[in-house]
């Protein structure tokens, strides 16, 4: 496929989650899963971290996720020794707080675009970035997806929110 990114599977790139039971009964944990490879810890760590700090109950999805990491942001709370930075404007959203949208002139007008995962790749070729796209969440780690393999497929998908992970 011509606009496919660069892929490394969930088992390979997250420390302990071959071997972890938690992670062979869990359904619905990509924020748990991208939690773990954007903060370089164990599947079990981010488990137990997201369902405390998250409140994300077992098989179930975790919700307001961009509203939450950014809290953590702007506290002093640091995971792993890693600081999160917002990416993108601030918006006036409770659910999105920072806008990825970006002006563009189509036909001698200007229009508003969401960045989409291609783009913003291209933009952020370097670093490491915990990703929100609807109704899902990966890791991008120096361009490359972590995440299910539809995530480096899907290349014109809408972000909701970006965080870089330093």
């Amino acid at each position: 496929m011509k606009n496919k990114l660069p892929y490394e599977s969930t088992g390979s790139a997250i420390k302990g989650y071959s071997d972890s039971l938690t992670a062979r009964t869990e359904t619905n944990d990509c924020v748990v899963r991208a939690f773990a490879s954007a903060f370089d810890v164990t599947y079990d760590y981010a488990h137990k971290y997201v369902a405390e700090e998250f409140k994300r109950k077992p098989r179930k999805g975790t919700y307001y996720t961009a509203s939450k990491i950014t809290k953590i942001s702007e506290g002093v709370l640091k995971v792993n020794n890693k600081k999160i930075i917002p990416i993108g404007t601030k918006s006036n959203s409770v659910v999105y707080p920072y806008s990825l949208s970006y002006e563009v002139k189509v036909k001698g007008e200007t229009v508003k675009r969401q960045m989409t995962v291609g783009t913003f790749v291209k933009k952020n070729p370097k670093g490491t970035f915990f990703v929100l796209v609807k109704g899902h969440a990966f890791t991008i780690k120096d361009g490359v997806v972590i995440g299910n393999p539809e995530d480096a497929i899907k290349t014109k998908r809408p972000m909701r929110a970006a965080f870089e992970i330093k």
